[in-house]
C-alpha cells in the first residue's frame, strides 16, 4: 500500500505504519524524524518501507556520495542504487554546483541497518527523485523504529556541508570516534606493494633499518607473514600463526624492529577463514558463506563463539608479540547477501550487522584495555561513522600507481572522518620512474598521512633523495597539512588544487597545469607542485622572501617578490615553493 505524508511517498505492506513524529530546522538543516512500525508477521516476512521525494533544485550539476568514486555524474532516476550498513559506506548523497556550493544534501541517522538509497534526476522534469528503503526483519525484536532524515540546501561549499553530517552523526547520533594517537598521523613503510606475501624476518628487519634511515618511525607487515604459500590467495587464514620458515619467534622479531625504533602493525583478513585453516573444520558449520575465488569461506559474527574466536586472536597477539597495531582487512565481507546462511537457533545474535557491531565493539575494547594507544586501519568501503567507533586509521581502497584516485578519495574521505586520520594507499615508487614524477605520487597525498610502499634496496640514490626531501616536509608540517582547515577546489574535475591553513601558515598542493591558486594570505606559505608543469599562477597581494626547491630539496631560485595578484613562478616538476612574508 502506499501513503503520502506531506511530500513523501511512504510504500509499505498490509499491517505497516509510517507517520513523521517531527520536523524541524537545526543551523539551516531541516530533520524530519518518520515513526516506523511493522508486526511481528511483517518482521518474519522481512517487509519494507520505502520512502521517496522530489526535490526541485536549482544548479545542481554533480553528484557526491558516500562510495568515494571518482564518477561525479548525474544518473538517471532508474539507475543509481547503492547500499549503506555498518560494515559498508555510510547513508549520504551530496548534489552540488559548478562552483563546488551545496544545492542539496540529505543523509540519515541509520547507518548501522542495511539501507537501500536511490539517488537520481527525473528526465521528464529535472526534479531530484530520492528513495530510501528497508527490511524489517533485521530490527531483532523490535516493531517500531524512528528514522532522522537530514536535509541541507543552504548555498555553502559542499565540503562543509558532508563535514557537517559527520559532525551530526558523531555529536547528535551517538556515533563517538575512537580516539586517533599521534602515531595515526605520522607517515608509515608498508610492506605489501614492495614484498606482497614474500615477507620474512630478516627482510624485514633490512628495510626497517633502511625506512628507519629515510625518516619512517612504523611499519606495516601485510599478508604473507601466516603461510609459507605466496600465490596471493587465502587458503590458510584463519590459524594466525607465524609461518615457521619466514618467522621461527615472532615476539623476538617485533622486539627487535622496536629496537631500530620502528613501531609494528601486522595484517589480519578478519572475517576470512581459509579452505585449509587448521580451524576450518571446527567453524565449518558457522560460516556465513563461502568464497571460493579467495580460497576462503567468511566467519559468521552471528555465532558468540566466533566472536570469542576473534577476539582471543587478537588478544594473543597484541599481549605476546607486542604489537603496536593491527591492519584489519576483508571486514566489508561482512556484508548482506543472498548467498549468506540464514538464521538459526544456535546464534545469540539474529542480524548480521548487530553481530559485526558488537564483534568489533569487544576486539576493540579488549585492544584499548591492554594498550590505549593500538593503532588499528580500516580502509574503503568500510568508512562509515560506525566503523569510525573501531578504527582510527582510515586507508584509501587499493588503487596500485593511480595518482588521481588516491588523492580524490583522501580529500572525499577527509569530508566524512573528521578528526580520524585519512592514510593514503601505498606509494609504489617504481624504481625506473623518473623521481620527478614520483614525487607527485607523494604531492597527491600531501594532505593525508602518506604509505609508501617502494622496495627501499632497489630505489636509486636520486629517488631516496626525492623521498628523503618529501618525507621530512610532510612530518616537519604534519599539522598543517592534516589539518581540518582544508579546502579542496573543482570536485568535479578530482581537485585541481587544494588548501590547507593552520597558525598563520598555508599550503597548497596544485594538480592541474597552469591553475591558478590562491593562498591564503598567511606569514609563511607552501606551494607543492604536483603536476607535470614547470611553472605555477598564484594569485596573492603582499611582499615576500621566496625559496624555489626542486623535488630533492635542492634550492633552484631565491628572491624578493611583492605579488599584486596573479603572477607567474617557474617551478620544478615535484617542487616546492616556500614563501615568507618579507614585510
Amino acid at each position: 500500500m502506499q501513503v503520502q505524508l506531506e511530500k513523501y511517498t511512504v510504500r509499505m505492506a498490509e499491517g505497516q505504519t509510517c507517520a513523521i513524529k517531527e520536523i524541524s530546522k537545526k543551523d539551516g538543516v531541516t530533520l524530519t524524524v518518520f515513526r516506523f512500525c511493522w508486526t511481528k508477521e511483517n518482521a518474519e516476512r522481512n517487509d519494507s518501507f520505502t520512502v521517496g521525494w522530489l526535490e526541485d533544485v536549482p544548479g545542481v550539476m554533480y553528484e557526491w556520495d558516500a562510495r568515494c568514486r571518482l564518477s561525479r555524474d548525474l544518473n538517471p532516476h532508474w539507475d543509481d542504487r547503492f547500499r549503506s550498513m555498518l560494515s559498508s559506506h555510510s547513508p549520504v548523497t551530496c548534489y552540488f554546483d559548478g562552483t563546488d556550493t551545496n544545492r542539496c544534501l540529505w543523509a540519515l541517522s541509520e547507518c548501522g541497518k542495511l539501507i537501500e538509497l536511490k539517488n537520481g534526476l527525473r528526465d521528464q522534469t529535472g526534479s531530484l527523485n530520492l528513495h530510501f528503503s528497508f527490511g524489517t526483519g533485521q530490527f531483532t525484536g523490535q516493531y517500531e523504529t524512528q528514522i532522522t532524515l537530514y536535509t541541507d540546501t543552504r548555498s555553502i561549499p559542499m565540503r562543509k556541508a558532508v563535514e557537517g553530517v559527520a559532525a551530526w552523526w558523531a555529536e547528535d547520533c551517538g556515533m563517538t570516534p575512537m580516539r586517533v594517537p599521534d602515531d595515526a598521523r605520522e607517515p608509515l613503510y608498508s610492506f605489501w606493494y614492495s614484498y606482497h606475501q614474500n615477507v620474512n624476518e630478516a627482510d624485514v628487519e633490512a628495510e626497517c633499518c633502511r625506512a628507519k634511515d629515510l625518516g619512517f618511525s612504523l611499519c606495516i607487515v601485510d599478508d604473507g607473514w601466516q603461510t609459507e604459500d605466496n600465490n596471493g590467495s587465502y587458503p590458510y587464514c584463519g590459524d594466525w600463526l607465524p609461518a615457521p620458515g619466514k618467522f621461527p619467534d615472532m615476539a623476538a622479531h617485533v622486539r627487535r624492529v622496536h629496537e631500530i625504533g620502528m613501531k609494528y602493525i601486522l595484517w589480519y583478513s578478519v572475517p576470512l577463514i581459509g579452505y585449509r585453516s587448521a580451524h576450518y573444520e571446527r567453524f565449518r558449520d558457522m560460516l556465513l558463506r563461502d568464497e571460493p575465488g579467495l580460497s576462503a569461506a567468511i566467519l559468521d559474527p552471528r555465532y558468540r563463539e566466533t566472536r570469542e574466536f576473534l577476539v582471543q586472536i587478537f588478544r594473543k597477539a597484541l599481549t605476546e608479540w607486542d604489537l603496536d597495531g593491527f591492519k584489519l582487512d576483508f571486514i566489508d565481507s561482512w556484508r548482506e547477501s543472498s548467498d549468506n546462511a540464514p538464521y538459526n537457533g544456535w546464534m545469540d545474535i539474529p542480524a548480521l550487522q548487530d553481530a559485526v557491531d558488537v564483534c568489533m565493539s569487544e576486539i576493540v575494547k579488549t585492544l584499548t584495555q591492554l594498550k590505549p594507544d593500538v593503532l588499528l586501519e580500516f580502509r574503503q568501503s568500510y568508512i562509515g561513522p560506525h566503523m569510525k567507533r573501531f578504527g582510527n586509521l582510515f586507508r584509501v581502497a587499493d588503487c596500485a600507481g593511480d595518482y588521481l584516485k588516491n588523492r580524490a578519495s583522501i580529500l572525499d574521505l577527509k569530508m566524512l572522518m573528521g578528526d580520524q586520520a585519512v592514510h593514503s594507499d601505498m606509494l609504489m615508487m617504481a624504481p625506473f620512474e623518473d623521481p620527478r614524477v614520483n614525487a607527485l605520487q607523494i604531492i597527491s597525498c600531501m594532505f593525508g598521512v602518506m604509505q609508501f610502499s617502494g622496495r627501499l634496496e632497489k630505489l636509486d640514490e636520486r629517488t631516496l633523495k626525492m623521498s628523503r626531501f618529501w618525507l621530512s616536509f610532510l612530518k616537519e608540517h604534519k599539522t598543517l597539512l592534516q589539518s581540518k582547515n582544508l579546502t579542496a577546489y573543482e570536485s568535479n574535475l578530482l581537485y585541481t588544487w587544494a588548501k590547507a591553513t593552520e597558525n598563520d601558515e598555508c599550503a597548497v598542493g596544485v594538480y592541474a597545469v597552469d591553475k591558478v591558486v590562491r593562498p591564503d594570505a598567511a606569514s609563511t606559505v607552501y606551494i607543492a607542485n604536483g603536476c607535470m608543469g614547470e611553472r605555477v599562477f598564484i594569485e596573492l597581494n603582499g611582499a615576500y622572501r621566496v625559496l624555489v626547491y626542486n623535488c630533492f630539496g635542492e634550492i633552484c631560485g631565491s628572491f624578493e617578490k611583492t605579488f599584486t595578484g596573479v603572477e607567474e613562478l617557474a617551478v620544478p616538476v615535484g617542487g616546492l615553493v616556500e614563501m615568507r612574508k618579507s614585510r
